[in-house]
């Protein structure tokens, strides 16, 4: 007996019936279904087919007829693994670019694609190992390479000593940097352009931060240096416009040119001993900068390390600076007070040129109980040098109140 063609207004429950032996020959079994198992596999499952007068009455004919083997949800049950190496074994090999990667050795020319586009040279006999856990690819000597994660929070675990230059670069998801204590080396460029970052804590072993190495991180809020630090390299933290303040502290003999140029919200820097020179434009463009302490131990202010500082109204320059270099304080429009000692020989041209509000200019010498005349004549003049390079007519008139030649001017 055949069964007869189902049309689509008779699909309602049927009554409970036997189903017909031929019901394998049913049209409603495409061709393309019967090719997804081998044919013994059909065989084989056929034989334990018990047909019933059982099945309930919202079972579909088409459904009735399908083979078990054909079903799909048999090959949905498969573990994922078996599927993935059935799909494409390629897939479960560890990649460069997948963090998620197994953690295995690698070798430069593995990784030299990704690592190309970020401009970091390795040499090609450096074993490379993706760090899966912490997202990171490092070298068997403690250099973090490359992050290539995209967490808000990073932390770098103490088995890494060096952050490599470039490893962080470009980062826009970072916002909080932990650096375990194991790390001694910033190197340059390592955070340059962290638009994002907002905080870091840094090692309490960190002895050297690299050239740029923070370059334009314009949310960072604030420093806090470690006692152990020896270095800050050049634009080390360069037009970092978030930061408020600057302690220089530990180790650390000479602040770098532009280490910390541009940072305009910069409003409080107090230097500590032992620093002894304050490198060119170290500070130049901090608009905000008001506070400003210079310890006793510097003996050198380079060319324009706080030029356009406007918001800054009052320096001391301490005893021991022996060099005040060229536009040293040049276009620092609202500076008023200025302190110096006799012992500031050597000013140099336009130190405080532009610096149009200076009205008192202090001579520390003269604080003393036993000043001699000399002193006292010797400290005159060097105020009218100051005021020479602010305004000639000041100088001229001061010359003239304290009875003293101008044809040195």
């Amino acid at each position: 007996v055949k069964t007869p063609e189902v049309k689509a207004e008779d699909r309602k429950p049927a009554p409970k019936s036997e189903p017909k032996k031929d019901a394998a020959k049913s049209p409603e079994v495409k061709a393309e279904d019967k090719k997804s198992e081998p044919k013994k596999h059909e065989t084989g499952k056929m034989k334990d087919i018990k047909v019933s007068a059982d099945v309930k009455p919202e079972a579909k004919p088409a459904e009735v007829n399908k083979k078990p083997a054909e079903m799909p949800e048999i090959k949905a049950e498969l573990p994922k693994e078996v599927q993935v190496r059935k799909a494409d074994p390629g897939l479960i090999k560890p990649s460069p670019k997948s963090p998620a990667a197994a953690s295995k050795p690698f070798t430069a020319a593995e990784l030299a694609q990704m690592l190309k586009q970020e401009n970091i040279d390795v040499a090609d006999d450096t074993e490379i190992e993706i760090d899966d856990v912490n997202n990171m690819v490092v070298d068997k000597k403690g250099t973090l390479i490359k992050y290539i994660g995209t967490n808000e929070v990073v932390n770098i675990p103490a088995t890494i000593t060096t952050i490599g230059k470039y490893a962080f670069r470009g980062n826009e998801s970072a916002k909080l940097i932990v650096m375990g204590d194991g790390i001694r080396t910033v190197e340059k460029f390592a955070f340059a352009h962290c638009t994002c970052l907002e905080e870091i804590i840094f090692s309490q072993n960190l002895e050297t931060i690299g050239e740029n190495a923070f370059l334009k991180c314009i949310r960072l809020k604030e420093l806090n240096f470690p006692l152990t630090l020896r270095t800050i390299g050049k634009g080390a933290f360069g037009r970092c416009s978030s930061v408020r303040q600057v302690v220089i502290a530990g180790k650390i003999r000479k602040i770098s040119d532009l280490s910390f140029f541009s940072c305009r919200n910069l409003n409080k820097v107090i230097i500590n001993s032992p620093v002894e020179s304050i490198g060119n434009s170290a500070f130049s463009e901090c608009y905000g900068l008001k506070k400003l302490q210079i310890s006793d131990s510097v003996t050198y202010i380079g060319e324009s390390a706080f030029s356009w500082c406007h918001s800054l109204t009052e320096v001391v320059i301490p005893s021991s600076v022996k060099t005040l270099g060229n536009w040293a304080f040049y276009g620092c429009s609202n500076l008023s007070d200025i302190q110096l000692s006799l012992n500031t020989k050597d000013i140099r041209d336009d130190a405080f040129c532009g610096c149009e509000n200076v009205f008192k200019v202090k001579i520390s010498e003269f604080d003393k109980e036993d000043v001699s005349s000399d002193e006292i004549k010797k400290g005159h003049r060097l105020t009218i040098k100051i005021l020479k390079q602010i305004n000639r007519k000041k100088a001229e008139r001061y010359a003239r109140e304290h009875g003293l030649s101008t044809l040195f001017l």
